[in-house]
């Protein structure tokens, strides 16, 4: 064999394992199926991540990373509201991406916004009681042990236990309260259970019921 020849198989040899080795099974997966990005508040995407496994790659993006390139090649993207995104992130949104609008607060300022943008935004009836009476209970709990008080004075700097002791007068306790709740909605009826698990009171007042009776 020529030292030609044998030059050019070791040169064959070296150019094939010099080739890009594939990507693995799991990030060619990934690369097959669509990327579905979440926008807004909706920085736990667990619930998405489980229903669409093997369907769709969910991702988050931040404010903060919105110049990766992310919400560009997305297939759809997740938010609460068009409108409460930031003009830069508007602008970033595609006419061929499918906007899922989830519980939006004014259905129709988002879908004139998007009518602007030129966006395929559709309305997704989605329900935010558990959230919402979350949040009512938490402010209920801090008004009622003063902890908007208490945390402004928590860390001063000379007796900061002794100046503490005037704030904590005041304090109710959940006990034997009557809440009063109006309308009969599913976050009022969420706020309900768990304002009975505090041990008071609940009492209903449904505009509804009213009107009709009235008519």
């Amino acid at each position: 064999m020529s030292a030609t020849t044998t030059r050019s198989l070791a040169t064959m040899a070296h150019r094939r394992n010099t080739n890009t080795p594939p990507p693995p099974p799991q990030q060619q997966q990934q690369q097959l199926i669509p990327l579905v990005v979440t926008l807004n508040c909706i920085e736990d995407c667990a619930i998405e991540q489980d229903s669409l496994s093997g369907v769709a790659l969910i991702e988050h993006v931040p404010l903060g990373r919105l110049s990766d390139g992310k919400i560009e090649s997305a297939a759809a993207v997740l938010l609460h509201s068009l409108a409460y995104l930031p003009r830069a992130a508007q602008r970033r949104l595609r006419p061929y991406q499918l906007i899922l609008c989830l519980g939006s607060a004014d259905r129709a300022v988002d879908s004139a916004l998007a009518a602007d943008l030129g966006l395929r935004l559709v309305h997704v009836d989605s329900s935010r009681a558990e959230e919402i009476a979350d949040t009512v209970m938490a402010l209920f709990l801090g008004l009622l042990r003063r902890t908007h008080l208490l945390s402004r004075h928590a860390l001063s700097a000379s007796g900061w236990l002794g100046s503490l002791q005037p704030l904590c007068r005041g304090m109710r306790r959940c006990r034997g309260l009557v809440l009063g709740i109006v309308g009969r909605s599913a976050s009022a009826r969420s706020l309900a259970t768990r304002s009975l698990a505090f041990k008071m009171s609940v009492l209903y007042f449904d505009v509804h019921e009213v009107l009709i009776q009235a008519l």
